[in-house]
């Protein structure tokens, strides 16, 4: 009888391990963060004049406004309808890491020799951080 014991109490360990599982995360990577793409008209003054300023070449910028934590990257000079995506936005041991890429833009249709300065802004709400742009 203590023998059956046994062996169901192994039978329920093995079933509830078998339910577990484990969530690997890149090296260093602790936590995806929540943020939000600010549209140009809610950017602040202060922050969009640093922007303007810095637009035409590749740009990485932090700016803090008490609580709000706003990161921008743009890419300089690119053909126009090039946009920017958000590959990954994540608290690492390091500090913040923020992953963006360009998209599009690389097809001239006809005679279009338009130039765009595209950027994006994300904004956080926590402490500021280190940051680490990729």
């Amino acid at each position: 009888m203590d023998r059956v014991k046994r062996m169901l109490a192994a039978l329920l360990g093995i079933c509830l391990l078998a339910g577990c599982g484990i969530e690997e995360q890149p090296a260093g990577k602790e936590a995806d963060l929540e943020y939000t793409l600010v549209a140009q008209t809610d950017i602040p003054q202060e922050l969009l004049t640093q922007i303007e300023g810095a637009k035409t070449e590749e740009m990485k910028l932090i700016y803090s406004d008490g609580g709000c934590l706003y990161l921008v990257k743009g890419y300089g000079e690119q053909p126009a309808g090039s946009s920017i995506q958000v590959l990954e936005l994540y608290q690492s041991k390091d500090g913040i890491v923020f992953d963006t890429q360009l998209v599009g833009g690389g097809e001239n249709k006809g005679e279009d020799t338009t130039s765009a300065y595209p950027y994006i802004v994300v904004k956080l709400l926590c402490d500021e951080q280190n940051v680490v742009f990729q």
